[in-house]
């Protein structure tokens, strides 16, 4: 059965899934969709896909979204036809709907983490086949004349992270670190872009010239690493924005691997310095 979802967090993340969806629709197959509230049902989706996606949240499934053979042959057909595969088979438009689910889910993450205050990051996705048990809220997606149903759930996971959380006693360090912080908010800090690296000797790098390509430790389908002052803070896809590379964020790298990147940067800086 579909539900209408009112409350400030269940509102909050149907909205975010319209929104990432429809962003990662239209950005990979450079076709122009919008995603809206809709009414079918699961007898509507023929020959579905389930992708179930869980979060940093915690360990039990986040999402679920369920899509016909309709949408998800029509957006992988459309998807490759853009980078110039006119004949694609159901292997291949299955597996690129999974880059379109993977991409939503991290949409999902980005703008929940901006919502809540809490690194949010997407973890294991996987399609199971079909939907659990679980109150679907059913959409259609169009682009142009044409229109597709599919249904989204989460579970209380994710809406309880909208729940209102007790506020600090008076006199804590936290308020302390709040006036603090508030001092650093306007400080620059130097942000770069690694699409991986390579160790060559010396007489490699004495034949490099004109032309020469360097092989490096990354595949063209890993993320990219966004990093800070030396710091791996997130990673993300590359993407044109108005003729300028840029990154959409899909991960964002936890504490520990914040501090060992930059642990091991001060390292680096250290030993060049003797």
């Amino acid at each position: 059965m579909g539900q209408e979802y009112t409350s400030t967090g269940n509102g909050r993340l149907l909205e975010h899934l319209i929104s990432a969806l429809s962003e990662s629709l239209s950005s990979m197959t450079g076709q122009t969709f919008t995603v809206t509230p809709g009414s079918s049902g699961a007898e509507d989706l023929n020959e579905p896909i389930v992708w179930q996606q869980t979060f940093s949240a915690g360990p039990e499934p986040g999402v679920w979204l369920a899509v016909g053979r309709d949408l998800w042959e029509a957006a992988g057909s459309m998807v490759l036809a853009a980078v110039g595969i006119d004949s694609a088979s159901e292997e291949d438009c299955r597996s690129t709907w999974f880059e379109i689910a993977g991409q939503t889910m991290g949409g999902l993450a980005m703008r929940v983490t901006g919502d809540v205050q809490q690194e949010v990051s997407s973890a294991r996705g996987e399609d199971i086949g079909a939907m659990p048990e679980v109150s679907t809220t059913f959409l259609t997606a169009s682009s142009g004349e044409v229109s597709w149903q599919l249904g989204v759930a989460w579970s209380a996971v994710l809406a309880a992270l909208y729940e209102p959380r007790a506020a600090p006693a008076a006199g804590t360090s936290d308020v302390a670190f709040s006036k603090t912080f508030d001092l650093l908010l306007d400080v620059a800090l130097p942000v770069s872009i690694s699409f991986g690296k390579t160790v060559l000797p010396i007489r490699e790098v004495l034949k490099l010239n004109t032309g020469s390509i360097v092989e490096l430790n990354r595949l063209v389908t890993e993320p990219v690493d966004v990093i800070v002052n030396d710091c791996v803070i997130a990673r993300g896809e590359v993407v044109v924005v108005e003729g300028n590379y840029g990154v959409r964020v899909t991960h964002l790298a936890s504490r520990e691997d914040r501090l060992r990147t930059g642990m091991d940067g001060s390292v680096k800086t250290a030993g060049a310095g003797r």
